[in-house]
C-alpha cells in the first residue's frame, strides 16, 4: 500500500529531458517566490506608497496572463524547447537588470515596472511552453505522476520561496536577491540546450475540424495570434472532456478567492490574530504537497474522471465547513483537508487534459488553462471581497463554499462524458484521421 500512495518519480527517474525541464521549472519557481517579495520590498521603500506597490504587482500580472495566451500560440507554432531557452533567457536578463538598478545609487522605480512586467511575460510564455511540451517527454502512462511532480514544485515552492527570499533581502539587501534569482535561471539554460527538438505537430484533419475550421495555415495562424487563440477555444468548446474540465477547473479557481476573506475570519470567527491567518493561509499548501506525495495510486485509478469530480464536491463541502468552525486547530485542519482534496482535482484534470488535447493544440489549451487559473483567482477575490461586504466572514465563507459544491454536484451529474473519461482516450475513426 505504501508504494502504491507513494509519489510515483519514474518521470524523474526514467526520462533525462523531464528532468533537466523540471529541475529548471523548479529554480524558475524559486526565482518567481524569491521576485514576488523584493519587488514590493523596493518599491515601497523608493516611495512608500502602497498604491505603487499593487500598481506593480498589477503590471506583472496582466503582463504574466498576457505571456500565457502568446505563448500558447508560439507552443503550438515553433520549436518548445528554442521557445523555453528564449523564454528563460529574457527573464534571467530581466533578475540581472533588476539586480543593476538596485545597485545604483538611486534606482528607478520606472525600471521596476517595465522589468516585472518583462519578467512576467517572459515567465509566461516560459511556463506554457514547458507544459505543452512535457507529454513528449515522458510516457503517456506518467502524464499523471509529471503533474504530481509539477504540483508538488509549485506548491513547495509557493511555501518556501518567499521565505527564502525573505531572508537574502534581510540579510543582503534586494539586489543580491535579484543576482542569485538570475544566476539560477541563467545557470538552467544548460539543462534546456540539451533537450531534443521538441516540434509541436501540425493541425489536420480532425484537429482541424475542432479547433482550427478557419483553415488558415502555420504561418498564417502565428501572423493573427488572436485567430489563432480563438481557434483554441473553439477545440475546448467542442471537445467535452477537455471543455468539462476546463469549467470544472473555472468553478475552482474562482472558489480560489476564500482567501481574501481569511483575515476577518481569523479575528472575528476564529478570535485569531496574524499568526492564525498564517496558518489558515499555510493550511491548504501543507495539504496540496500531501496529496502530491501520497499520489501513486492517480496514474493507475480506473475512472479519474470521476475521482476527479468527487474530489472536487469533498473538497467545496470542507470549504463550506470551514466558516462553521470556531476553533483556529480546526479551522486548520479543515483547510489542510481542503488543499489536499483541490490538489487530487489538479493533478488527475492535469492527467486528462494532456491525454485528451492532440499535440497541435496543447500550446493554446495549457495557456487557457494557465491564464484561467490566474484570472479566475482574481475574479473570485472580487466576488469574495464583495461578499463579505454583507456576510460575516464565516457565513460568506459557508455560502461561497456551499455554491460551489452545488454546482461542482450539477456538473458531476450531467458531465457523463467527463464521469467515464480515462487516461487513455479511444483514437479517432479512420474517417477523422
Amino acid at each position: 500500500m505504501l508504494r502504491r500512495l507513494a509519489l510515483d518519480i519514474g518521470p524523474l527517474r526514467d526520462s533525462r529531458p523531464f528532468r533537466n525541464v523540471f529541475i529548471a521549472r523548479t529554480v524558475s519557481v524559486f526565482g518567481i517566490g524569491m521576485l514576488a517579495v523584493s519587488v514590493p520590498v523596493q518599491v515601497y521603500a523608493l516611495t512608500g506608497s502602497t498604491v505603487q506597490v499593487g500598481a506593480v504587482s498589477a503590471a506583472e500580472g496582466f503582463a504574466l496572463l498576457a505571456g500565457f495566451l502568446w505563448g500558447g500560440v508560439l507552443a503550438d507554432r515553433q520549436d518548445r524547447r528554442r521557445l523555453m531557452l528564449r523564454a528563460r533567457t529574457a527573464s534571467g536578463i530581466a533578475f540581472a537588470l533588476l539586480a543593476l538598478n538596485a545597485f545604483l545609487p538611486s534606482p528607478s522605480s520606472a525600471a521596476l515596472y517595465v522589468l516585472a512586467a518583462w519578467d512576467g511575460l517572459a515567465t509566461g510564455v516560459a511556463v506554457t511552453a514547458l507544459l505543452a511540451a512535457t507529454p513528449a517527454l515522458v510516457g503517456p502512462d506518467k502524464l499523471v505522476a509529471a503533474g504530481a511532480l509539477n504540483a508538488l514544485t509549485v506548491r513547495l515552492g509557493s511555501m518556501l520561496s518567499p521565505a527564502l527570499g525573505g531572508l537574502v533581502v534581510s540579510a543582503f539587501g534586494v539586489g543580491w536577491n535579484y543576482a542569485a534569482a538570475a544566476a539560477g535561471t541563467l545557470g538552467t539554460l544548460g539543462l534546456l540546450t540539451s533537450l531534443p527538438p521538441l516540434e509541436p505537430a501540425r493541425a489536420g484533419g480532425a484537429d482541424d475540424a475542432a479547433g482550427e475550421a478557419d483553415g488558415a495555415g502555420g504561418a498564417e495562424a502565428e501572423s493573427r495570434p488572436l485567430k489563432s487563440i480563438g481557434g483554441g477555444l473553439r477545440f475546448v468548446a467542442s471537445h467535452r472532456v477537455v471543455g468539462s474540465l476546463m469549467l470544472l477547473g473555472l468553478l475552482f479557481m474562482v472558489a480560489g478567492g476564500i482567501p481574501v476573506l481569511m483575515p476577518a475570519f481569523a479575528e472575528h470567527g476564529l478570535g485569531g490574530g496574524p499568526s492564525t491567518v498564517g496558518l489558515l493561509y499555510a493550511a491548504p499548501a501543507c495539504g496540496a504537497v500531501l496529496a502530491s506525495v501520497t499520489s501513486g495510486w492517480a496514474g493507475s485509478v480506473r475512472a479519474p474522471g470521476l475521482a476527479l469530480l468527487a474530489a472536487s464536491v469533498a473538497g467545496f463541502v470542507l470549504l463550506a465547513c470551514t466558516g462553521l468552525a470556531r476553533h483556529p486547530a480546526l479551522a486548520v485542519a479543515i483547510l489542510f483537508g481542503y488543499g489536499f482534496a483541490a490538489s487530487v482535482e489538479e493533478i488527475l484534470r492535469y492527467g486528462l487534459i494532456q491525454s485528451h488535447t492532440p499535440d497541435s493544440h496543447l500550446g493554446r489549451v495549457n495557456s487557457l488553462w494557465a491564464a484561467q487559473e490566474t484570472g479566475g483567482t482574481a475574479v473570485g477575490s472580487l466576488g469574495a471581497g464583495a461578499l463579505g461586504r454583507y456576510l460575516a466572514p464565516g457565513p460568506a465563507i459557508v455560502a461561497y463554499g456551499t455554491v460551489s459544491a452545488v454546482l461542482a454536484l450539477v456538473l458531476a451529474l450531467t458531465l457523463t462524458t467527463l464521469r467515464t473519461a480515462t487516461l487513455a482516450p479511444a483514437p479517432a475513426p479512420e474517417s477523422d484521421r
